[in-house]
């Protein structure tokens, strides 16, 4: 149930029998000293808050008879390196991997069509790289918001919005590489809120933004679109139609 074992914070690895289906919101929160835990393969949801703050928690194999992670599921999981998310999770929660600080790669299923409504990586600040598959159709506010190890992103043509702060503090961010002919659609300072959150600077070496031969809407028309990109005080990324 929920908070079944909130703040155990001597617990270092337990395993869950295979008559349990459902893992409780806040199940482990707090478990700071939880370095392993097996899931069995007859639970079929983490809920929300479900390993918040279990900062000692290395790595964890997520059963494919999961199909949706709860909001802030893996908050400040600041010791998680890597994880596996199988192809029958659908929906990434709010804030799901947010501040998971060592976290350096991630492969999303083709199965997830959402990302969270906001926060999904915000904060991953070792994250390098990571791959949208394409079926999702929006980038959350803050989806990325603060990853300053993130050097490259390809954006699929399904997405068609991304949110507000979405690559907000994204500073190592060179390349942008978004498949869809037609711009998605931009909502309230999407790569940053200041001049000094923005992607990258004008001064950073050559930054692309690399979108199909025949792309429009690229050049945007507002200064908290596309258009930041290409503003040369700055991110100064350069446009180069060749997908």
């Amino acid at each position: 149930g929920g908070s079944c074992f909130y703040g155990c914070t001597s617990l270092t690895s337990i395993t869950i029998p295979n008559s349990v289906t459902t893992l409780g919101g806040s199940c482990f929160y707090g478990c700071t000293s939880l370095t392993s835990i097996t899931i069995p393969n007859t639970i079929n949801s983490l809920g929300d808050d479900c390993f918040n703050h279990c900062t000692s928690l290395t790595s964890i194999t997520i059963p494919n008879s999961v199909t949706s992670l709860g909001g802030s599921c893996f908050l400040k999981c600041t010791s998680l390196t890597s994880i596996t998310i199988p192809n029958s999770v659908t929906t990434l929660g709010g804030s799901c991997f947010s501040y998971c600080t060592s976290l350096t790669s991630i492969t999303i299923p083709n199965s997830v069509t959402t990302l969270g409504s906001n926060n999904c990586f915000r904060g991953c600040t070792s994250l390098t790289s990571i791959t949208i598959p394409n079926s999702v159709t929006f980038l959350g506010g803050y989806s990325f918001g603060g990853c300053t190890s993130l050097t490259s992103i390809t954006i699929p043509n399904s997405v068609t919005k991304i949110f507000n702060g979405c690559f907000t503090g994204c500073k190592s961010l060179t390349s942008i590489n978004c498949l869809a002919v037609s711009a998605p659609a931009t909502y309230g300072d999407t790569f940053g809120d200041s001049s000094s959150t923005y992607t990258g600077s004008a001064s950073t070496g050559t930054k692309y933004l690399y979108m199909p031969s025949n792309a429009t809407g690229y050049e945007g028309t507002t200064g908290d679109g596309w258009a930041v990109l290409l503003n040369s005080t700055k991110c100064n990324f350069k446009i180069s139609k060749t997908l």
